[in-house]
């Protein structure tokens, strides 16, 4: 059974060529829908809006959508290279050059270090995220300062970061983790079922000593994992920067 089958499904509502949302809904396995009857189960849908990929929330489908958010976030420099300044630029260290983030997510971290002026490349194990990340970087390539400077988006992999760590061409400098972390405090209230099914569609980090490890032996001079301020560190690390609620641990290859 398809991993998303009666969870997610493509929505395709009529705008534009429909051929790109049946290669999408191919890809993943899943069906595509061109409207919204009483019968479809799906909670979730992949569809094109204002130029963007979003994942829609069926009982949310008029609030927009998420999406790979392509411009600096608030209060980071919009210039390019941006200043290597912060507790996350003195993790990475100055040294560094190539940067593997190998948890990429919604890719905001990847695409803060890209901005700073590293070379980052991305891994990200949800298929449905690899997706909307391709978007993401594909909207980024076109944007005037990437093209006037002449610049590469970050390279995006699709998999299993501890399978692709051990079978990179070239060790990266850093290799950065950003893996899920229990809360601090154990909240009383169940989970909301649309979270929960999301959680379920892009997936957990219920392994995030393994990939530690398999970051340690893949990079070439440091790892950097992030985690809330309370959280306990993977390992003992050579150093520690911390920033507003988290920190950055720091281990250097021996």
């Amino acid at each position: 059974m398809p991993k998303y089958l009666g969870k997610l499904a493509v929505l395709y509502q009529g705008l534009g060529d429909i051929e790109p949302y049946q290669q999408l809904a191919t890809r993943l396995a899943v069906p595509l829908h061109q409207s919204l009857d009483a019968g479809i189960q799906e909670e979730f849908f992949l569809a094109w809006r204002d130029g963007c990929l979003k994942l829609l929330d069926k009982e949310l489908l008029k609030k927009g959508g998420l999406t790979v958010d392509v411009a600096p976030r608030a209060g980071e420099q919009r210039s390019w290279p941006a200043p290597k300044d912060g507790a996350l630029s003195q993790a990475l260290g100055r040294k560094t050059k190539t940067v593997v983030d190998a948890t990429t997510g919604w890719g905001q971290d990847s695409l803060h270090i890209f901005r700073m002026g590293y070379e980052v490349t991305c891994i990200e194990r949800s298929p449905v995220m690899a997706e909307l990340l391709a978007d993401g970087f594909a909207r980024l390539a076109q944007e005037d300062w990437m093209q006037r400077l002449n610049l590469q988006a970050p390279k995006l992999l699709a998999g299993n970061s501890i399978n692709l760590l051990a079978n990179l061409e070239q060790a990266p400098d850093c290799i950065y983790l950003d893996p899920m972390f229990p809360p601090k405090r154990k909240k009383s209230a169940l989970p909301k079922k649309s979270m929960t099914i999301l959680r379920d569609l892009l997936g957990d980090d219920d392994d995030k000593e393994q990939l530690f490890a398999a970051a340690m032996a893949a990079t070439g001079k440091r790892v950097v994992v992030k985690s809330p301020d309370h959280a306990e560190p993977l390992g003992e690390p050579n150093a520690s920067f911390s920033g507003k609620l988290l920190r950055y641990d720091v281990y250097l290859k021996g």
